[in-house]
């Protein structure tokens, strides 16, 4: 067949480098078709029945996105879920999430980067540099790319080296004192060998002003050392390296390795304080601002005021106040009152290689990865978020893991095929923690930790043809089968906290509880769909089997459980239509979802499950792009999401249908770009602007969880030279200054608080590239 030989991927990947560049001069839209590998092969986005929002780099440079999570307020039926004030963020899609912030865990939505998957949550925000395209799949995604994309997947496609030589530099000076460099070079280094290097670094300044004084009232205690310092920074330095090898005519091999270091504040959560309400049972139902509260309770049980944290006052020392008489100094403003607070708390590092040969031989087409990640992480923050001294959670993980893949593809005059082999191996060493102050009510100058060790082998084989019925209509099946085996040893200790700063875990003593089992389980994915194709329009309607692997709870304080894998049938629809003589794009979708053992995760007081429950989703996507003029580029988009979890054990005894915790209802982003030719360049003018309905950060959706809705807006000019080398453009995110929350927990029953994130203040910056 020789659909890969070297001159032809060469070409794609100069092409690929060229769309990872600012607009040339003369008026130039942003918005076009692109190739997509949803699929595991190239094919035009419109082409592919696959609900798929993608940027290519070009439009990720104009849209001035710097970060994965970013891409979120231009796609429809996608939403932000994580943890550590947002530090690690998950993606949502179509209302399938599971925020578990435990590092063991994996999300329903896939993350790969050039292949390669990325089994750790943490490893999911991730800085964009030199990318050449970003697609986002909605909908079960197990047939090709299996593990656990239930909810769809995050596909980032980095630049390649190119056969000349070219590369960039690009430096970005903003509010906050954030400075920014990336860069990259590329080009041939010998007669078939070709390299290219790239990396960025990120330095942001603290934006929470930290107000705390040691010992001040209203809680004179001595707080931690040193602590008290301002946050919700960003120190990030990372790198990828690149060597592309010919292999004779028909094939090539790929190198890579990358290198990533970040370091942040503690966690920039700010803290809102609430009220547990309890039956007379002493169950939690439903979690109140104590603002609302008039009589200023600890905890209102069965409609009477009890006393919170055993100090024999049943009363907070002031109305609206936390256990201690503490308030946040500014309501959802940049001043926080925090004792345990450190400019240099939490750190993530990761590093990885990897080998791809791709070949063409004369009736197929061969793929081989291997694929070797590592990440560390290491967190630590203060629970309640106030000037008191508490409780501190602290964690630790260390994640390894090796995939191989081996691919097989071909055509013919109706079919196109796919079919390989997949092997995925992690191996999670994981702690986590409370630490007690020594006054602390609980755990008083003691830390309790859990320990876990789980290790996880994978083993798939899959296929998928795409055979025409006609001329116009094809039909698409898909088969994955997966043997996954999972090892589990869990341990807690208790021991004394001599440093908060440091996880001191004393397995010489006796462990409080143990757990040693295992999780095997046979897993099976399938997909089944007719793709119609008329004049400029492209209808596709299937059913898709998804399946995420079942695993184990290790909560804070012991409770180690097994949780089954969730099976979903999804059902959906789609239209891909162009009009306007190719100048606009319309793509609609709609879908519904019914689950069996849906894995909710639920947090109460520190400590968070997974559970098994019956769920169903259903909802609707829209998308315009608009090309009218050279000079004028429109988007708008719309989603729907109806996600109900039914009959949640809310409290022991008391079920209701909840929705999922960061699941808005309705979502509608749109964007605006006009380019003119001015000052020997090109001049681009641009707004965008998204709103999101009300939202949970709880699954168990009490009063006082709940997001308000928000919308915001961001602004863009940008200058290019006539010749493309000279790049300028100055911004201001978060136009209106809109402090919405973001990500919550609540910890109401050990402090009568909950931790809140919110938005990034209005943010404005400079930022100016040099291509060569």
């Amino acid at each position: 067949m020789h659909t890969l030989n070297t001159h032809k991927r060469l070409l794609a990947l100069t092409v690929a480098m060229a769309l990872s560049t600012p607009a040339a001069f003369a008026a130039e839209n942003v918005w076009e078709s692109i190739e997509v590998t949803a699929q595991k092969r190239n094919e035009n986005i419109s082409d592919v029945g696959i609900a798929i929002t993608a940027f290519s780099g070009e439009q990720l440079e104009a849209l001035g996105l710097e970060s994965s999570t970013e891409l979120i307020a231009f796609t429809p039926g996608v939403s932000l879920a994580g943890d550590i004030g947002g530090q690690r963020a998950i993606f949502n899609i179509r209302g399938v999430v599971q925020n578990d912030y435990a590092d063991l865990a994996e999300a329903p939505v896939a993350v790969y980067v050039d292949g390669g998957y990325l089994a750790s949550t943490q490893a999911q925000t991730f800085g964009l540099f030199d990318v050449a395209r970003i697609e986002i799949l909605k909908g079960p995604q197990g047939t090709l790319f299996g593990r656990n994309a239930t909810g769809g997947l995050v596909n980032t496609v980095t630049a390649k080296p190119t056969a000349d030589t070219e590369g960039y530099a690009e430096f970005t000076a903003a509010r906050f004192e954030q400075y920014r460099f990336e860069g990259a070079i590329s080009g041939e280094i010998a007669d078939g060998i070709y390299g290219r290097f790239s990396g960025f670094t990120n330095q942001q300044g603290e934006i929470l002003e930290n107000i705390y004084e040691d010992g001040a009232a209203p809680d004179t205690r001595l707080g931690s050392v040193g602590g008290g310092e301002d946050g919700y920074n960003d120190d990030t330095k990372a790198f990828r390296a690149q060597l592309l090898f010919d292999i004779g005519e028909e094939g090539s091999l790929l190198l890579s390795g990358n290198w990533s270091d970040t370091t942040k504040s503690e966690g920039p959560y700010q803290v809102v304080n609430t009220t547990e309400i309890k039956d007379a049972d002493g169950n939690v139902i439903d979690v109140i601002y104590a603002a609302d509260d008039p009589l200023g309770c600890d905890t209102i049980q069965a409609g009477v005021c009890v006393d919170g944290n055993f100090n024999g006052d049943p009363f907070r020392p002031v109305q609206g106040g936390d256990f201690n008489g503490n308030f946040d100094p500014d309501g959802s403003g940049n001043k926080v009152n925090k004792d345990f607070a450190f400019d240099d708390q939490n750190k993530i590092k990761s590093k990885g290689l990897a080998a791809t040969l791709d070949y063409a031989f004369e009736s197929f087409d061969f793929f081989a990865m291997s694929d070797y990640k590592e990440f560390k992480r290491t967190v630590g923050l203060d629970s309640d978020q106030t000037a008191s001294p508490e409780l501190i959670f602290q964690s630790n993980s260390t994640i390894e893991q090796f995939s191989q893949e081996f691919r097989f593809s071909g055509e013919s005059a109706d079919l196109k095929w796919v079919g390989g082999l997949y092997y995925l191996s992690i191996d999670t060493d994981y702690s986590q923690g409370l630490a007690g102050s020594p006054t602390t009510f609980f755990l008083g100058g003691e830390e309790n930790n859990t320990l876990v060790s789980l290790e996880t082998e994978s083993y798939s084989v899959f296929g998928q043809i795409d055979y025409s019925l006609t001329d116009d209509l094809v039909l698409v099946g898909g088969l994955r089968y997966t043997r996954e085996d999972k090892d589990f040893v869990g341990n807690v200790y208790q021991n004394e906290n001599t440093n908060d700063r440091v996880i001191e875990i004393d397995t010489t003593t006796t462990s409080l509880e143990t757990l040693v089992d295992s999780n095997d389980q046979n897993l099976w994915s399938a997909k089944l769909q007719l793709e119609y194709s008329v004049g400029n329009s492209l209808y596709y309607a299937g059913i898709n089997r998804g399946v995420k692997a079942g695993s184990f709870n290790a909560p804070l304080q012991g409770g180690f459980s097994l949780y089954e894998p969730e099976e979903l049938t999804a059902y959906e629809a789609g239209l891909k239509h162009a009009f306007m003589h190719g100048s606009g794009v319309f793509n609609a979708n709609v879908f519904y979802y019914d689950y069996s053992d849906y894995q909710s995760f639920s947090w109460v007081n520190n400590a968070g499950v997974v559970s098994n429950e019956e769920a169903s989703f259903s909802g609707v996507e829209l998308e315009v792009f608009l090309t009218p003029t050279d000079s004028l580029d429109v988007m708008v988009n719309f989603s729907y999401t109806d996600a109900v979890v039914e009959d949640l054990e809310v409290a022991s005894g008391y079920f209701a249908d909840t929705t999922p915790p960061f699941t808005p209802e309705y979502q509608a982003s749109a964007m605006l770009r006009y380019n003119w030719d001015a000052f020997d360049g090109n001049m681009a003018a641009q707004l965008s602007a998204n709103y999101q309905s009300e939202t949970f950060h709880n699954a168990r959706n009490f009063t006082a969880h709940e997001i308000d809705s928000y919308a915001t807006a961001d602004t863009r000019l940008t200058w290019v030279d006539a010749e493309d080398k000279w790049l300028i453009a100055a911004y201001i995110d978060n136009l209106f200054d809109s402090d919405h929350e973001l990500i919550g927990f609540d910890v109401t029953g050990f402090y009568g608080t909950s931790q809140i994130s919110y938005a990034k203040p209005r943010t404005y910056g400079v930022t100016v590239r040099r291509n060569f």
